[in-house]
């Protein structure tokens, strides 16, 4: 009976499978860089920390993407400012659940869709460009908000 158990766990590794007896994998941290790319890293993550947070400010810039990548170069290489943007109480539940659950609670992508539309209309009101300006900004701002109504939601 024993030598059935070890062929078929040697024939489950055979096949890519794994033996029922072995429990999953946990979920493995990024891996640490050193030396150059470590400062490469770095300076990424920072550079598009500085551009995640000019995108709050900044209705032609977008927010989100910049600081899902300084995240994504945070984690890889100063575990001690991925901390830090994870613990920031403005964006860090925001990244939080896009690690977790790969998306976006309803009310975020509520206020996302709501902040861009009040501020193109402000932006047209205010500026009153030319109707080939207006027609475009208006287009890029509704692809906008087609992308972030077609993120994925997270429940609860």
């Amino acid at each position: 009976m024993e030598t059935i158990k070890t062929t078929t766990k040697r024939r489950l590794r055979i096949h890519g499978a794994s033996p029922l007896a072995s429990s999953p994998q946990p979920k493995q941290a990024p891996v640490a860089t050193h030396g150059l790319r470590r400062v490469i890293f770095v300076a990424s993550a920072l550079l598009f920390l500085t551009l995640g947070i000019l995108g709050a400010i900044l209705p032609v810039l977008p927010c989100t993407p910049f600081l899902l990548l300084a995240s994504y170069f945070a984690a890889r290489s100063s575990p001690w400012l991925n901390e830090r943007i994870l613990r920031n109480r403005l964006v860090g539940p925001i990244l939080r659940d896009w690690n977790e659950h790969r998306g976006v609670r309803r009310n975020v992508k509520i206020k996302a869709m709501l902040l861009v539309g009040i501020c193109v209309t402000a932006t047209l009101a205010v500026t009153q460009p030319e109707p080939l300006v207006m027609a475009l900004i208006a287009g890029v701002s509704t692809i906008g908000i087609v992308v972030v109504a077609k993120l994925p939601e997270v429940k609860g």
